[in-house]
């Protein structure tokens, strides 16, 4: 009879934890992209045209953990479509932007990222279509 009345006690320690805290939430807190900067000659010959970029953690609550390699969930963007193009293709040439013209100063180069709660990381670099 007396275990009984300690499973209840012992289920509401389970349930509540110790202390009040909140376990963790492993997510991304914020991307680095690389290079941050480049300029690239829109007449050259393909691949000449062209410059990869990558997206890496570069921060997450302490006590998580990632693989830090380049991340393949990012989705790019560029802010000038008109000369400057950017494969979200999972192939080789994923992160690849194209200059298809030249830029009127840097096109901004975007990364967006799933933070794994619901919301995006974002980051961005600077490319140059000479």
């Amino acid at each position: 009879m007396r275990l009984l009345r300690l499973v209840p006690c012992f289920l509401f320690v389970v349930l509540l934890g110790c202390g009040g805290k909140s376990a963790t939430v492993c997510k991304i807190n914020s991307i680095n992209v690389s290079p941050a900067t480049a300029t690239v000659n829109h007449a050259a010959a393909p691949p000449g045209n062209t410059q990869h970029f990558d997206a890496f953690i570069a921060s997450e609550p302490s006590g998580c953990s990632f693989i830090l390699s380049n991340l393949t969930t990012a989705t790019w963007s560029v802010s000038d479509t008109t000369n400057v193009s950017i494969s979200n293709v999972h192939d080789a040439t994923y992160g690849t932007a194209t200059c298809k013209g030249a830029t009127s100063g840097a096109a901004t180069v975007t990364a967006t990222v799933p933070a794994g709660d619901g919301t995006n990381v974002v980051n961005t670099a600077a490319l140059t279509c000479n």
